[in-house]
């Protein structure tokens, strides 16, 4: 098995060392690790220049765009995403090559540690039900994935034209052409920093018709209509959360209305608690 790691980067100088050392340091050994710098300002390529990996530049054209590139360039049969600024345990390759059996995606747990210190430990699915869960929510992070190339290709690459979910919406159309295997362990840390997407909560929904196609594609007829109406409906639910983490309770009630309208039942339905919530506190005031 030859793995071809992808690092995306834009102006993330600052994180690649270590990103870049953990890919280095894998106990498995990657065929080859390929930098793709997406048009940075920074002193990126100098920090690339001290490491023995590929170093591809391109002008700016998003994230999406510079993992295609690095999937393009890449001689492995198989691709490992890491993100520039996170950081892989040095098994991590190892634990994945091991799990695969005839699967073409495989994926691991991850642990999530912010800049003030503290650690957040994501639930993540496995087994027969992971990819009814991935329909409606996106458990596996990019930096966890190690696919084949041929996968990636087949399904025409990240969609370069989404704002947001871009990942979650390559998951779902991958799982339509190939098995996946996830690994339990934690090998990967994933850094969270602030981005624009926290502060418009809005910018989820406008790729949303593309991960609902992706996830309803291989259905028919009815189950279809049903399938996509309940993604939206929990898309919606979950833009609705992220405004009432903000205080904006008016488009929390917004989001929780159009949520409830997709799909209409008080049972097992994250919008219509959301809503029951945002009218109790507009009742009592808490």
């Amino acid at each position: 098995m030859k793995i071809s790691v992808v690092i995306p980067t834009y102006n993330h100088a600052q994180w690649l060392p270590e990103s870049i050392s953990s890919a280095l340091a894998q106990t498995f050994k990657p065929w080859e690790v390929i930098v793709v710098d997406d048009g940075s300002k920074d002193d990126t390529k100098e920090v690339v220049s001290q490491f023995p990996v590929r170093y591809v530049f391109q002008d700016n054209a998003g994230l999406s765009a510079a993992r295609n590139k690095g999937i393009e360039v890449a001689t492995g049969d198989w691709i490992a995403l890491l993100d520039a600024d996170d950081v892989w345990l040095p098994t991590k390759l190892e634990r994945q090559v091991s799990a695969i059996r005839d699967e073409e995606f495989c994926y691991c747990a991850a642990t999530r540690f912010f800049p003030d210190g503290h650690t957040e430990h994501p639930e993540c699915f496995f087994g027969n039900d992971a990819i009814k869960t991935l329909r409606h929510h996106n458990f596996i992070d990019p930096s966890s994935v190690l696919a084949k190339r041929d996968a990636f290709l087949r399904v025409g690459g990240f969609n370069r034209s989404m704002p947001a979910g871009e990942d979650w919406e390559m998951w779902l159309r991958l799982s339509n052409i190939c098995k996946f295997v996830g690994v339990p362990e934690r090998l990967l840390r994933y850094r969270v920093l602030g981005n624009s997407m926290s502060s418009n909560p809005d910018i989820h929904l406008r790729s949303m018709e593309a991960i609902v196609a992706a996830g309803t594609s291989h259905l028919r007829g009815l189950a279809r209509v049903l399938a996509a109406r309940r993604m939206r409906s929990v898309r919606y639910s979950m833009v609705a959360v992220k405004y009432r983490e903000k205080g904006d309770f008016n488009n929390t009630l917004r989001l929780a209305v159009r949520g409830f309208r997709e799909w209409p039942s008080p049972f097992y339905d994250r919008a219509f608690k959301i809503l029951l919530l945002e009218m109790r506190r507009r009742v009592l005031g808490r």
